[in-house]
C-alpha cells in the first residue's frame, strides 16, 4: 500500500499542513480495508510467533522428556500418599493436622467421626447429606453409618413406638448394642480405608455420646465432632413429619396411624434427650450445633482445615428453592483449532453460542432477578455480552471461573503434546484428577476443585436464581458438587455441548436437567 502524498512547497504553511492531514487522512479513509487486513494479520503472526515461543523455544520443556528415571522433577505430576511428616519432624500436633499432599489435595492427619445428634424428624438427613456431598467432593473418602438401617436389616423395621421407650429396658439394651456394633464397623473402616465418617443416629443422651467418645478414644488418629441438629420452627417440623412416614418403619400403613405412632416415638425422645452441653468430653467437646436446617449455627472448637470447611459450608446451607443454570462459553478462535488455553475471542460458532444463550435467558421466568457469573476471559465476556440485562440483579466476573490453566504447554494441541512430550501425555492419562500442566499457572483438577470451595459456598447461600457462564474443566467440576460425585469421577464426568444444565438444589439432594440450547438460522 502506498500513499500519494503530494509535495509542499512551504514546509511551515498552515494551510499547506492542513491540506498534508487531509490528504492522509482520505488515502487512510481509502485504504481502510486494507490497514484492518495488515492489522489483523499481524495479531494472527504475533499469535502464532507465541505458540511457536512455547512450543520450542522453552528449554525447561525440552528437559522434561530427557530427565533420568534416577531424577525427580519438579515440573511432573506425582502422585503421593497426601500426608505431610511434620509430625515425625517435631511439630506441633495443631500444625501437623492440617497439610498439603503432593497431589495438591488438602490433608488431615487426623480422621474424622461426625456423630449426629438430634430427636426424629429434626434435619439430620439433610445436614448429613449436604455435609458428605461437600467433603467427598473435596477429596477425602467419606461413607455414612445409619443405625436406623442397621436396626431394620436385622429385622426390626416396622417397630412400634413402645421399642423406642426408655421404660423399655430389653429395647433399650437392643438399641444401644446396634447403636455399638454399627459405631465398630464405622471405626474399622476409617482405620482400614476411610477419612471422615458419619455416624448416623440420634444419640440423644450424655451417657451414649459417653460410649461413643470412649470407643473412639482408643484410636488416637481418630478425632469426634458432634453436630446436633435442632428445629422448632413447626412448618419445618410437620413437614420432617410426614417425610418420616415414607421409610421402611410405616411401609402399608395408613398414613393417620403411622403419623400417630411416630409423634409417639419422638416423645419418648424427648424423655431422654440432652442437648449437648460444653461440659462434655471433659470440657473439650468439639460440636456444631444447626438450627432449623441453616438458619443459625453455633460451633465449639472446630479448628482444623476439615472441621472449618464443615462448619462455612453448614453456615450457607439453607433449603429456600432456587435454581442455577451451568452453560459451557462459546468455542473460541484457538479452541476451536484444538488449542489449549490462551485467551482469544469468541468464534463465529461461538457467537451463534452466545446468541442462543441470549434466547434461553430471555425466555426463563423468574420471580425476582437473577444473577450472572462469569470468568474474565475473552470468550465469556463476549458471551456474557449477548444477555439482556432485564431482570438482571447482579453481573460477577471472577477469575474462580477462569479455566484449568495450562501452564508452558497453552497454545499447544494435545496431538503435538503427546508428539513432544509423551510422558506428559501419558501421565495425563493415567490420572486425569491429579495430573498437573507443568510451568507457571498449570494446574490440575484438584487445584480447580481447591479454588472452586468458595464459590461452592456462595452457591449453596444464593436465594436467587444464577447462570454460571464457564469453561469444560469448571463445568465439570461444578457439576461433579451439585451431582454427588466423587473427586475422582469430576475429570470424566460428560459435557454436553449446546446444552444449559439446570439445578434445582434441595434437600434430598439435587435435581438436574438438561436443556439444548434453540439455534436461528442466520441469527448472527
Amino acid at each position: 500500500m502506498k500513499l500519494n502524498v503530494p509535495s509542499l512547497s512551504s514546509p511551515n504553511s498552515t494551510s499547506m499542513s492542513i491540506a498534508l492531514a487531509l490528504t492522509v487522512a482520505l488515502q487512510v479513509l481509502i485504504y481502510r480495508k486494507t490497514i484492518q487486513d495488515v492489522v489483523r494479520d499481524g495479531r494472527k503472526r504475533l499469535l502464532v510467533f507465541k505458540t511457536m515461543h512455547r512450543r520450542f523455544g522453552n528449554q525447561r520443556l525440552k528437559r522434561l522428556n530427557s530427565l533420568g528415571n534416577d531424577r525427580k522433577s519438579q515440573w511432573m505430576w506425582k502422585k503421593g500418599s497426601g500426608v505431610s511428616s511434620a509430625m515425625a519432624s517435631g511439630g506441633s500436633e495443631a500444625n501437623a493436622e492440617d497439610t498439603s499432599s503432593t497431589d495438591g489435595f488438602m490433608t488431615s492427619q487426623k480422621k474424622i467421626v461426625l456423630v449426629m445428634v438430634g430427636l426424629p424428624a429434626r434435619g439430620k438427613s439433610f445436614v448429613v447429606h449436604k455435609t458428605m456431598r461437600y467433603i467427598e467432593w473435596l477429596g477425602f473418602p467419606t461413607r455414612m453409618f445409619n443405625v436406623g438401617n442397621l436396626r431394620r436389616k436385622l429385622g426390626k423395621a416396622g417397630e412400634n413406638a413402645n421399642f423406642f421407650s426408655p421404660n423399655n429396658a430389653d429395647a433399650t439394651r437392643l438399641r444401644e448394642e446396634m447403636a455399638m456394633n454399627a459405631l465398630d464397623e464405622l471405626l474399622e473402616w476409617v482405620e482400614t480405608e476411610g477419612h471422615v465418617a458419619v455416624f448416623d443416629a440420634t444419640n440423644t443422651t450424655k451417657l451414649r455420646r459417653q460410649h461413643i467418645l470412649k470407643k473412639v478414644s482408643l484410636h488416637r488418629n481418630i478425632r469426634v465432632v458432634f453436630v446436633e441438629s435442632v428445629c422448632d420452627n413447626e412448618e419445618l417440623l410437620e413437614a420432617n413429619y410426614h417425610r418420616k412416614l415414607l421409610n421402611a418403619d410405616y411401609k402399608d400403613k395408613e398414613p393417620e396411624v403411622a403419623l400417630v405412632d411416630f409423634m409417639q416415638r419422638v416423645q419418648e425422645y424427648e424423655k431422654v434427650y440432652e442437648t449437648i452441653e460444653d461440659t462434655e468430653d471433659d470440657g473439650n467437646a468439639c460440636y456444631v450445633k444447626v438450627y432449623n436446617a441453616g438458619e443459625k449455627i453455633q460451633a465449639r472448637h472446630c479448628q482444623g482445615f476439615l472441621q472449618s470447611q464443615i462448619v462455612s459450608l453448614l453456615q450457607n446451607i439453607h433449603l429456600g428453592p432456587r435454581r442455577i443454570w451451568l452453560v459451557r462459553v462459546g468455542p473460541s478462535v484457538t479452541s476451536c483449532k484444538g488449542i489449549l488455553g490462551l485467551d482469544t475471542d469468541l468464534a463465529p460458532k461461538g457467537h451463534r453460542v452466545a446468541y442462543a444463550i441470549m434466547r434461553f435467558v430471555e425466555n426463563l421466568e423468574l420471580e425476582r432477578p437473577m444473577e450472572i457469573w462469569t470468568s474474565p476471559m475473552k470468550r465469556s465476556r463476549e458471551t456474557a455480552s449477548y444477555l439482556p440485562t432485564r431482570n438482571l440483579k447482579r453481573y460477577v466476573t471472577t477469575t474462580l471461573l477462569n479455566e484449568l490453566g495450562g501452564g508452558d504447554f497453552e497454545g499447544l494441541t494435545y496431538e503435538e503434546i503427546e508428539r513432544f512430550y509423551p510422558k506428559h501425555y501419558a501421565a495425563r492419562l493415567q490420572d486425569k484428577l491429579r495430573y498437573r500442566y507443568p510451568g507457571v499457572g498449570g494446574e490440575s483438577y484438584v487445584d480447580v476443585i481447591s479454588r472452586l470451595r468458595s464459590l461452592i459456598l456462595e452457591f449453596e447461600r444464593k436465594k436467587r436464581d444464577v447462570l454460571v457462564i464457564c469453561s469444560e474443566s469448571i463445568l465439570r467440576c461444578l457439576m461433579g458438587y451439585f451431582s454427588g460425585c466423587e473427586a475422582a469421577q469430576v475429570p470424566h464426568l460428560q459435557i454436553y455441548e449446546d446444552t444449559v444444565i439446570e439445578l434445582k438444589p434441595h434437600r434430598d439432594g439435587c435435581d438436574i436437567k438438561l436443556i439444548p440450547l434453540e439455534f436461528e438460522e442466520g441469527a448472527v
